[in-house]
């Protein structure tokens, strides 16, 4: 959904662009003309270069078994096109380079003036080093903002894209570009030096903070002091093109599973000990945070997937280990007795009355955020009761998943 919006906005500024171009002709206004064809070709690099992106972050689990999905490439900081080897800049951080148009299996995209694309990607998401969590409710650190200084839509919880590509187009007065090579893209092999040469701002090379980035206006023939266009995605891109996969439901629900098999097992050798480190004691219950995956006692190989969703779940146990726990299930109707009981809050609801946030700190620490009815209720108070479904599923792709999980540890 996010996805087709994102494209619908490249599409209708490529229209723009084609439509003005005709009319420049009419008026034979070649050079406007020209210019106009230029702006076209970039949008053109720039949809496929976010696609590829996009791509990319859906099927990361595949290349690198047992990471999980949804992170991005870091830039390409030796123009070669590809993604270099080891860390780009330090955790949480932004990284700024060419588009690694070799790492994504692309081809060697030019705007339309003839330049390789840039590249900007969210310490939130870049894939080394990775970031602690990384799933639907992470933030992004680019705002994208209008030549008049308006903000530009961003499919994310917070407004701010994850990753930013630039067609850096003709070089501005003070640019100074070395000429092209015979192959690969132009300047030297050192993207940090070569910055200032192609984009239109100073952009900080490892910002912690949100960053401003300005779309030029689409006024071909018009002069301007700023000429850099942009595509972008954000986290909801990602994660709305991840639920289309067949398969994504099933590999959430496995994440799932691990955590509560893991954690009923802590439950069972640690006792009371563990729990009282883990858990604070609420009403007639032990409540938490899910427990990083190491506490949990998961194998070092399998815990960076488990720990970039934790803090999508809670759980709730009997302290004296007791089945003290009803779980009401609607499909078929039933109620099971539990010792514990995990819960996973799904997606957020993104609008209406019930809208969840789940931006600042503040809004992270209300379980209304996270779920609903009893179970964001009980949570707080601490009553023996929860409801919801046992399996995560996505009965309809378009839309995000928000229904509990409780899984129930008997």
């Amino acid at each position: 959904m996010s996805r087709a919006r994102g494209q619908a906005l490249i599409a209708a500024l490529l229209l723009v662009t084609v439509l003005a171009a005709g009319a420049l002709l009419a008026n034979g206004d070649l050079r406007a003309h020209a210019e106009a064809l230029a702006h076209a070709r970039s949008l053109e690099a720039l949809a496929q270069a976010r696609s590829a992106l996009i791509g990319y972050a859906i099927s990361y689990e595949e290349r690198h078994p047992g990471e999980g999905y949804g992170f991005l490439p870091c830039p390409d900081s030796g123009n070669d096109g590809s993604t270099p080897i080891g860390a780009c800049g330090a955790r949480g951080v932004a990284a700024i380079g060419r588009l690694p148009w070799r790492t994504l299996g692309l081809p060697d995209l030019r705007d339309g003036w003839g330049e390789c694309l840039w590249y900007a990607v969210a310490g939130s998401a870049k894939h080394n080093p990775k970031p602690l969590t990384l799933n639907w409710d992470s933030p992004g650190q680019f705002e994208l903002l209008t030549a008049s200084a308006d903000r530009l839509p961003v499919a994310a919880p917070d407004g701010r894209a994850i990753a930013v590509v630039f067609a850096p187009g003709r070089a501005l007065d003070g640019q100074v570009r070395p000429p092209g090579r015979p192959f690969g893209c132009s300047g030297s092999d050192s993207a940090p030096a070569d910055l200032a040469q192609y984009l239109d701002e100073s952009y900080p090379p490892g910002a912690t903070g949100p960053v401003q980035i300005t779309q030029a206006a689409l006024r071909p023939g018009e002069e301007s002091a700023a000429n850099d266009l942009t595509a972008w995605l954000g986290t909801d891109d990602v994660f709305d093109a991840l639920r289309q996969r067949h398969d994504h439901a099933a590999y959430v629900d496995a994440l799932i599973d691990r955590a509560a098999a893991a954690l009923s097992a802590r439950l069972n050798s640690g006792g009371e000990d563990w729990l009282a480190i883990h858990a604070a004691r609420t009403g007639s219950l032990a409540i938490g945070m899910l427990p990083a995956a190491e506490a949990l006692g998961i194998p070092a190989g399998e815990r960076m997937q488990i720990d970039l969703w934790r803090d999508q779940m809670r759980f709730a146990a009997c302290p004296d280990g007791d089945t003290c726990i009803t779980v009401s299930r609607n499909d078929p109707p039933l109620v099971e007795h539990c010792r514990a009981a995990l819960a996973f809050g799904g997606e957020r609801q993104r609008s209406g009355p019930a809208r969840q946030d789940r931006v600042t700190p503040a809004q992270r620490a209300e379980l209304t955020q996270f779920f609903e009815g009893i179970n964001a209720t009980n949570l707080i108070t601490g009553e023996p009761a929860f409801a919801g479904t046992a399996r995560f599923a996505t009965p309809d792709r378009d839309q995000p998943a928000t229904a509990d999980v409780i899984r129930c540890l008997p």
